[in-house]
């Protein structure tokens, strides 16, 4: 009797590690116009951003359906398995409800347990890949379940962006918190906060301030303890070496793990996207 660990696409987990660890991703879609794409099936993060910024028509999003998690369930399950499947925060998507109602399609056939990770990204990844990890050493699904409600509230989020603009234009963020990318050199820092992109901090400068800052965070936070930490980008080699020397230099990093930004993040946050993860071992 295993468990199986099942998320979506929004939580910009590298290929390899989905791999090894047997995380079964079901894709979010994105929309351009009248194309549909499904994330990491039909379009990947290079040439995403290649069309957000050479498309007239700025994309949307929209969740999985019930059916197809129910096939992922189908495709991964054996009898006796249990299922945990954790996504991406209820306040930023219908994808959990989905899960939850192909849940209930599947009835007593599969035991399968759906989790609201409260975040989203790496922030909603690197909480997957504990639990994957978890299950491939073969501990319980009630002890993964509840090592999730702690982990949920561990996990720290920073990230940094360009402009507010597409948060702004997609809902997920205040109209007054809005205003900051626009100001002169100021800076906007955002977290991840009960479920919820929130302004952390603003700071006047370049972006090596941005990201000893955000790093100062979270040593504020956890001090020496060792993290399993992650740093998404959209296609920003060179913020992504300042932020990983920074990180490096000033925490306990035990595993760092590095990817791009996805598209359905991407379409939310823009293309000049930068962030830091971190979640203690």
């Amino acid at each position: 009797m295993a468990v199986k660990i099942v998320t979506d696409s929004t939580a910009d987990i590298p290929s390899n590690l989905i791999a090894e660890y047997g995380i079964e991703v079901v894709p979010l879609n994105v929309h351009f116009g009248e194309e549909v794409f499904k994330d990491g099936v039909d379009i990947w993060s290079e040439e995403f951003y290649n069309k957000l910024r050479n498309e007239p028509l700025l994309p949307n999003t929209s969740q999985p359906s019930p059916g197809e998690f129910l096939k992922a369930y189908q495709k991964i399950a054996q009898p006796g398995d249990t299922i945990i499947s954790i996504h991406i925060s209820r306040e930023m998507s219908g994808t959990a409800d989905s899960a939850e109602l192909a849940a209930q399609m599947a009835g007593a056939d599969y035991q399968i347990r759906v989790v609201d990770s409260r975040n989203v990204s790496m922030g909603l990844g690197i909480i997957v890949l504990k639990a994957a990890k978890a299950a491939k050493n073969g501990e319980t699904a009630d002890s993964i379940l509840a090592k999730l409600s702690e982990w949920k509230q561990e996990v720290s989020v920073y990230f940094t962006l360009k402009s507010l603009e597409y948060l702004h234009r997609t809902g997920r963020i205040g109209k007054a918190s809005a205003l900051l990318g626009g100001l002169l050199s100021i800076k906007p820092i955002l977290q991840i906060e009960d479920g919820l992109i929130v302004p952390a901090e603003k700071i006047r400068g370049n972006y090596q301030k941005v990201a000893e800052l955000m790093v100062e965070k979270l040593a504020e936070r956890y001090g020496s303890r060792p993290l399993l930490a992650g740093i998404v980008h959209t296609e920003l080699p060179g913020e992504l070496e300042i932020l990983k020397t920074a990180a490096q230099k000033r925490l306990n990093i035990d595993e760092l793990v590095i990817n791009l930004v996805g598209p359905i993040v991407g379409t939310h946050a823009g293309p000049y996207t930068i962030g830091i993860i971190a979640l203690p071992v």
